[in-house]
């Protein structure tokens, strides 16, 4: 086969310049593990975790390529199942994996440079951000790629929210659910509230898909505080869960 005619996958093909994008997360990986494994442990865990990652990053369908939006979460969710398997393989509990991955995320988010967490601030609630939400959303509607995420953006009142959008469809739990790893997802879908946290965007939601409900309801507003993601018992998302397991009476 020519190499012209050969085939490509885009993140595969990207699997270098992503690990590079994802160095913020590494360095704080180095920072935070230690206190959940040996540190002697860490660069091997940290070696397990980019290859399984590029391993997955082969399996992940087709959902767009550089007009897919989300990508830095879909890229994000594949390290975090990556890193989540690196830690389950030397028998770590799922509470130290949860809360480390947690860790990881609130340092990443918050570590970063003060102007830049300004700059992606004022990005968030910009009317370029709010055009892009409102293109993506119409684009995912038409369901060209089946793996992908499905969204509706929603316009907030300047009092209780500033803008939000809702997904009725997500490519990371489809993905998840094919690896046999959705008990996981719930745990990386807080790292939301993390970065959330570290630009003040005031994220608030009540439901998740990753927790058995219809939609993630996704709500930001600036002049609130964030929730926190820990611990994720309190969280509305976690509640609704607990709420949609009750058994209905009978009549």
């Amino acid at each position: 086969m020519s190499e012209s005619t050969a085939p490509t996958h885009y993140y595969a093909d990207r699997k270098e310049k992503l690990l590079k994008d994802l160095g913020v997360l590494f360095n704080s990986a180095h920072r935070i593990l230690p206190a959940h494994a040996k540190a002697s442990e860490v660069p091997a865990i940290l070696d397990d975790t980019r290859q399984g990652f590029g391993d997955m990053l082969a399996q992940l369908p087709d959902l767009g390529g550089d007009r897919n939006l989300f990508n830095s979460s879909i890229v994000a969710g594949v390290a975090a199942l990556a890193y989540i398997r690196a830690l389950e393989s030397r028998g770590l509990p799922s509470a130290s994996i949860y809360k480390s991955l947690y860790g990881i995320y609130f340092d990443a988010y918050s570590s970063l440079p003060g102007l830049v967490k300004a700059a992606l601030r004022w990005f968030e609630f910009s009317g370029a951000h709010m055009r892009q939400l409102k293109a993506f959303a119409y684009w995912t509607q038409q369901r060209a790629h089946p793996e992908n995420y499905v969204v509706q953006f929603i316009s907030g009142d300047g009092r209780s929210f500033d803008f939000g959008f809702d997904v009725t469809e997500c490519a990371l739990v489809k993905f998840y659910g094919r690896l046999h790893a959705e008990e996981h997802l719930p745990y990386v879908c807080i790292g939301d509230f993390a970065a959330s946290c570290a630009l003040k965007t005031g994220l608030r939601r009540t439901t998740t898909i990753s927790n058995g409900a219809a939609i993630c309801d996704f709500r930001y507003g600036r002049k609130r505080d964030t929730l926190s993601g820990l611990p994720l018992e309190q969280l509305p998302e976690y509640s609704s869960r607990r709420a949609a397991s009750q058994p209905r009476p009978t009549a």
